[in-house]
């Protein structure tokens, strides 16, 4: 049993990369073998979709991108695996660029031009989504349209198996406030949040990645 964990942040020890290390401790305490990538990586050279057509290819090879670079041999650890959790957290309104190019790579083979109805998929894909964001709460989530912008490209994902979506809201974006222009932001308020909050989030983490294990 693998489960592999793709951190699409750029900040390796911040709040995504915490979420996801304790879904993956919850993930390997159930018995899985488990793996960590970092797409912001400086040694990932790599781009989204080239619009190859590769995967769509008569007689060709389907269901995984074959364009040749340092995402390839991650796509093929991906779908090699039973489980699949992705975080990043929220820019502009939606995920990082990063996850962006992991999921076009991702996806595309999976979507059949001979048959939209039935993806292309090697073998069913357990996975969830984490995003982290400045958004306070769900009510604000959904009232931004960040249900249809964020889950729109998480639920993606279900094309290959079964998905879901955990979202930690308010999270603390800096270790010290004073440091930077961000005087709208209440900094006591967000130290209170991450010091309550969001370690009832990393349990929930911790479940999720058990749980998806034990789900397969």
């Amino acid at each position: 049993m693998k489960a592999i964990f793709i951190n699409a942040s750029p900040r390796k020890g911040w709040n995504t990369a915490q979420l996801l290390q304790r879904a993956m401790e919850g993930a390997a305490d159930a018995g899985a073998e488990t793996e960590m990538v970092n797409l912001y990586d400086r040694s990932l050279n790599y781009k989204g979709c080239m619009s190859c057509f590769a995967c769509k290819v008569r007689g060709g090879r389907k269901g995984i991108c074959s364009f040749k670079d340092d995402l390839q041999p991650i796509l093929e650890r991906t779908l090699q695996a039973e489980v699949l959790v992705c975080g990043a957290p929220v820019y502009c309104g939606y995920p990082t660029a990063s996850l962006r190019a992991f999921m076009e790579r991702l996806i595309f083979p999976a979507v059949n031009y001979a048959d939209f109805g039935h993806p292309v998929v090697m073998k069913k894909l357990r996975s969830a989504t984490i995003y982290t964001m400045n958004c306070p709460n769900e009510a604000i989530y959904r009232a931004n349209d960040y249900d249809i912008l964020m889950d729109t490209n998480a639920h993606q994902l279900g094309m290959l198996g079964p998905t879901e979506i955990l979202c930690s809201f308010d999270t603390l974006q800096f270790s010290d406030y004073n440091r930077y222009d961000a005087d709208a932001i209440d900094a006591g308020h967000k130290k209170q949040v991450h010091d309550t909050r969001f370690n009832d989030d990393l349990q929930k983490a911790y479940t999720l990645g058990r749980r998806l294990v034990e789900e397969v």
